[in-house]
């Protein structure tokens, strides 16, 4: 093959199979032979089943060669991040204790990507159990970001986005608690998109445990991609009713209005004094607005009139330690609830990240308790849905700083991260993306600069609930006038 294959989106992809410039077995043997030479620097794709890959891609040749389509991802390969259960590969989701954890079924969004015709080959890297904002486990090792191999390309993820950053990949399947999908996207200047709560299904993901039935709060998957219109592709596939819906339920997403950007009206909140943001992200996105002006978008800049992050960061910390707590024995929870109550009293003085305690309060309380907090949830979701009547898409930073140094250790609480040279609490990454989680909204991570060390720079793009297709859009257009995937220097 003449042709250099890592960089195509799925358009291009399908239009040389359809051609006959390429086969799928081809496009299989290609990305293993780039994987052999580039993935040690990384180690973003920890685990692989090309004799199985391979056996599907020549029967997806057969039935191109016979007219016959099994879907729009018809023989594309493809990675899976090593939290989804994939037949004929390890599930470990970074722990010794699954190590030899090999599923007997696929995830139903494993399964919903197959039946689109794609060809999966590799599961990706991620911290232990999902864990952490970068992808470090005792399995697998230490991923590193292909832009800068000293630094991490975020977690939970990780593994996900380096590999597609890195071209190892087309396309990734993902997963979203804390900025699982958005944060990796936003190191690695990469594409994600965490979509509405609830329009994509979990059932054989972990965490939980293998073959847990419940849908969890909060987390979801969605796409990883480098294109913005790959991302509608994919979410195409994926937005089903679940497993719990039976037959009874259908979903039908609204399409994203035809216009240009200058039809569009955008809320740019890049400020707030719970999560200052680094310098060089702010320059970003002053540069961003000013495209957006020069071509005709209304762009109001700042806080939600009424709102700042206080609005939202203490409920989804609370409801977030209680997704955490699941596996809690009995004296953990008992050191948590005391932990909790110095953190409250004296985590401003130990300089903690605000509303810790928040978190560990959730990890502790009743389930009575647990409602008024959902109630709360409600409440505020219900006053932030009538700014989409104000504006068609909002623009956040997805987190404070760019890509970091690794750092394994020490304890997450311990942590530093340097903001403007000043050390703040490592769990500050969580602020900026909790609107979006808390509410369950549609959230986009798209590439609109880079650092002066050429670090990519993300931006979030929020939706009104089940607008998914309208942050797409909103991030097709920036990346088509303004700024996309930039490939890193060597790959």
């Amino acid at each position: 093959m003449s042709k250099e294959w890592a960089f195509c989106g799925i358009a291009e992809l399908q239009a040389a199979l359809t051609a006959g410039e390429v086969t799928s077995r081809g496009l299989v043997e290609y990305f293993r032979d780039r994987i052999e030479k580039l993935n040690p620097a990384l180690n973003a794709v920890v685990a692989t089943n090309f004799d199985d890959a391979l056996s599907r891609a020549d029967a997806a040749d057969d039935a191109r060669a016979k007219g016959e389509s099994w879907g729009p991802l018809h023989g594309i390969p493809m990675t899976i991040k090593d939290t989804f259960e994939v037949v004929g590969m390890p599930c470990t989701a970074g722990s010794r204790s699954l190590a030899k954890h090999m599923p007997g079924s696929n995830a139903f969004t494993v399964q919903r990507l197959i039946d689109a015709g794609a060809i999966p080959f590799g599961k990706t890297n991620v911290p232990l159990f999902a864990g952490d904002l970068q992808s470090f486990n005792k399995v697998y090792g230490t991923t590193n970001n292909p832009h800068d191999t000293s630094r991490t390309p975020g977690g939970s993820s990780g593994g996900a986005a380096a590999a597609l950053a890195a071209g190892l990949t087309p396309i990734e399947l993902g997963s979203d608690l804390a900025g699982s999908i958005r944060t990796p996207s936003h190191f690695c200047g990469t594409y994600g998109h965490k979509p509405t709560h609830g329009i994509i299904a979990s059932r054989g993901h972990i965490p939980g445990p293998p073959g847990m039935l419940l849908e969890p709060d909060l987390s979801t998957p969605g796409p990883m991609t480098r294109y913005a219109d790959d991302l509608d592709v994919m979410l195409d596939i994926l937005a089903a009713p679940g497993p719990l819906m039976g037959d009874s339920w259908s979903l039908t997403l609204p399409e994203a209005p035809e216009k240009d950007l200058s039809g569009y009206k955008v809320l740019l909140w890049t400020q707030d004094s719970l999560s200052p943001i680094d310098d060089e992200l702010q320059a970003a996105y002053t540069a961003l607005a000013a495209h957006l002006k020069s071509q005709g978008v209304d762009v109001t800049t700042g806080a939600p009139e009424g709102m700042s992050l206080e609005t939202f960061v203490p409920t989804y910390m609370n409801l977030l330690g209680s997704v955490l707590s699941g596996t809690l024995k009995p004296a953990q929870r008992r050191v948590t609830a005391v932990i909790g109550k110095l953190a409250g009293k004296f985590g401003a003085r130990l300089k903690l990240s605000a509303h810790i305690d928040k978190l560990l309060k959730g990890m502790t309380q009743v389930h009575a308790d647990w409602l008024q907090q959902h109630e709360a949830r409600l409440r505020i979701a219900q006053k932030a849905d009538k700014l989409f009547d104000q504006y068609d898409v909002i623009l956040t930073p997805v987190v404070h700083v760019p890509a970091f140094k690794h750092q394994p250790k020490p304890a997450m609480h311990k942590r530093k991260l340097h903001v403007n040279g000043m050390p703040g609490p490592y769990t500050d990454i969580f602020m900026w993306i909790a609107p979006a989680t808390l509410m369950g909204l549609p959230a986009t991570s798209a590439p609109v600069g880079s650092t002066k060390n050429g670090l990519p720079v993300n931006v979030q793009i929020l939706g009104r609930k089940y607008h998914d297709k309208t942050t797409i859009k909103f991030a097709s257009l920036l990346e088509k006038s303004f700024r996309g995937f930039v490939k890193p220097e060597g790959y």
